[in-house]
Parts: C-alpha cells; structure tokens; sequence
C-alpha cells in the first residue's frame, strides 16, 4: 500500500487552501449561472471586436478549469486523488452545461464540455513532475 504524502488532514494551511478552492468553486458556478456575459465583465477595461468574445469565453473556460485542477491537485499528491479531482471536474463542467441549457438565458454547448475538459488536461499538465521540471530547466541561471 502506498502510503499518502498528502498534507495533514487538519493542518491549518490544507484547511485555508480547501476554502479557497471551494470558493474558486462557487465563482465558477456564478459565473457559469448569472446572465452576466464576460463582453459585459471585460468591457469597462477592454472594447471586444466583433467575434472576440467567442475566444475570450474559450480561453475563461480553460483557464478557469486549468486553474481548479492546478489548485486542488496541489494539495492532493497522490495520483488516485488527482484522477478523481479531474474526473470530478470534467462532470461539472457537463453537469454545469446542462444546467445552463435549463435556464432561459444561457446557452448549452457541448463544445464547451469539450474545452472545460482541456482546462482540466492542461492543469493536470501543469503539476506533473515533468513539466515543472522542463520549466525549471528553461528558467535556470547558466553559470
């Protein structure tokens, strides 16, 4: 049996990071539910070009799941945990999606399934020995 190096379960510091996931959480579910479109939320700091909005809304959709998958696979070390983690959160980006598509003023997209799921992929991406490695070897000082 392997055995955990997660953090301690009751360590001030794991508990503080978990609220701040569950309230990254509930801004993703906000704003996946409120009529607020990001045209509206970017436009007193950026004016959209027609069609900008399309890929201004793909890239919120993938950093906002790369961003839960980074922070809560961080303080999960163990693979299974991960795997869960991601699994969790690929389904509620489906399960967001129809939510969405209940709701009158919402549109329901499978594409954006598809690019929550990617948000997901490059989180996990980011934590993964290999590429804090890769990045390490890129930023380190030549001596």
């Amino acid at each position: 049996m392997e055995p955990s190096r997660d953090p301690k379960p009751n360590s001030p510091a794991r508990l503080l990071g978990l609220v701040l996931g569950g309230l990254l959480v509930l801004c993703i579910v906000y704003f996946s539910l409120t009529s607020i479109s990001i045209e509206r939320m970017v436009a007193p700091v950026f004016t959209l070009a027609p069609g900008q909005g399309y890929f201004v809304r793909k890239a919120g959709h993938v950093i906002a799941y790369a961003a839960l998958m980074y922070w809560f696979g961080t303080r999960y070390k163990v693979f299974a945990k991960r795997r869960m983690i991601a699994l969790l959160l690929v389904a509620s980006g489906i399960v967001l999606e129809f939510a969405q598509g209940l709701i009158g003023y919402r549109n329901f997209r499978f594409s954006d399934m598809a690019i929550n799921a990617v948000g997901v992929a490059v989180g996990w991406a980011l934590i993964s020995p290999w590429t804090r490695n890769f990045i390490g070897k890129c930023f380190r000082r030549r001596r």
